[in-house]
């Protein structure tokens, strides 16, 4: 399901002190019983040595104990305070950054970002002859939030040798049924873009079907279609191939999003755009960023303070504005930190999108100098 922003976000404003675990869940298929009491065995000494007290512990240890639900690969995010599991969630790939297990006032929801580096939402389309499936999908769900399946309950559905006048008849038939099945289609996925307002539709099935489905999408529907080559939804299709093609389409639709957002910043002399970790900071401070870019490992390098309330964030113990200062760490924990807290929307990249080295870019709500209310 996609990520609870509320909550993650009630969570770093909090600053009583929490227990945090990031971990890899992969079942694996040679010792998964021993696997996961290992691993557990694990969390409840990394916590132990962090300071975490034991109520925080067995809570987390007790979400662990649990099935994933989900395919491997897959990895665990747990928060606990006071005993009580307070966010968890289960996500499939593999892992994207450190295994992180500490306790203390300030969350490092990094590695939510690196494992679901765009939450926006997404359409997978099946379409045959006689019908089709639409599942609505959050980056980093294995699992749909919405499935729709329309099927047609006419018998022109399959085409009928009985004579060639016959034949003729009934493959016309056919095809206005056919035709009608997917303009039925065509209207749900109009409707689920308006509910839902997906980054891109992925459709793939049957080739003729796929054909007069696609003729029939809205504009709007159509801007955002990438079509499968290949009918990859027959029986025996591999489903890491279907995979595979949803997420080079993803990274290049995320990809392309991102570019759009940092030309817009960068235009008018970069007026609306702040670059590198210092004045990233500053924006931040100001509540004036809208879309932060980040390269993480760019950022390994440097630290920030995490204040208690505004301006959140903080590269001296001067700039605090009176803010007590939480903890100092690593600068992507605070940027991200900082983002969420001042509504800004994050975004993982890699380092070629905003400069080798940069480290950090943020678009503004309004350009810099004196113009800013």
């Amino acid at each position: 399901m996609p990520l609870d922003k509320e909550l993650i976000a009630q969570l770093l404003r909090d600053t009583a002190p929490k227990s945090m675990v990031f971990i890899d869940s992969t079942a694996g298929t040679s010792d998964p019983e021993g696997m996961a009491i290992a691993r557990r065995t694990h969390v409840r000494d990394g916590l132990s040595s962090a300071g975490a007290p034991d109520a925080d512990i067995e809570a987390i240890l007790e979400a662990m104990a649990d099935p994933t639900g989900v395919a491997d690969p897959s990895v665990r995010f747990a928060i606990a305070q006071d005993g009580e599991l307070r966010f968890h969630t289960v996500m499939g790939g593999s892992m994207q950054s450190d295994e992180c297990i500490r306790y203390g006032s300030v969350v490092d929801v990094t590695p939510l970002r690196l494992q679901i580096p765009d939450d926006e939402l997404f359409f997978t389309v099946s379409a045959w002859r006689g019908g089709g499936d639409i599942n609505v999908f959050a980056e980093g769900d294995r699992d749909p939030i919405v499935t729709k399946h329309i099927e047609s309950d006419s018998p022109y559905i399959n085409k009928v040798s009985a004579g060639r006048t016959s034949e003729a008849n009934l493959q016309r038939h056919s095809e206005e049924t056919w035709k009608q099945t997917q303009s039925d289609v065509a209207e749900q996925i109009t409707a689920l873009i308006a509910e839902h307002h997906p980054r891109v539709i992925f459709l793939s099935g049957d080739v003729r079907a796929v054909q007069l489905l696609s003729g029939q999408l809205s504009d709007q529907a159509t801007h955002l279609l990438h079509v499968i080559p290949g009918e990859v939804n027959t029986e025996g299709a591999s489903e890491d191939r279907v995979r595979h093609a949803l997420e080079v389409q993803l990274d290049a639709a995320r990809r392309r999003r991102n570019r759009t957002i940092l030309d817009e910043a960068a235009a008018d002399n970069g007026r609306l755009q702040a670059t590198g970790f210092g004045d990233v900071v500053h924006a931040l401070a100001q509540g004036q960023a809208d879309y932060v870019f980040i390269d993480h490992h760019a950022l390994l390098q440097h630290s920030a303070l995490a204040l208690e309330g505004e301006p959140w964030v903080a590269t001296a113990p001067e700039d605090a504005l009176g803010s007590p200062v939480l903890e100092e760490i690593v600068a992507t924990a605070a940027i991200v930190r900082a983002a969420v807290l001042t509504d800004a929307r994050v975004r993982i990249v890699d380092p070629d999108e905003i400069g080798e080295g940069t480290g950090v870019v943020a678009s503004l709500r309004w350009p810099t100098g004196p113009e800013r209310p």
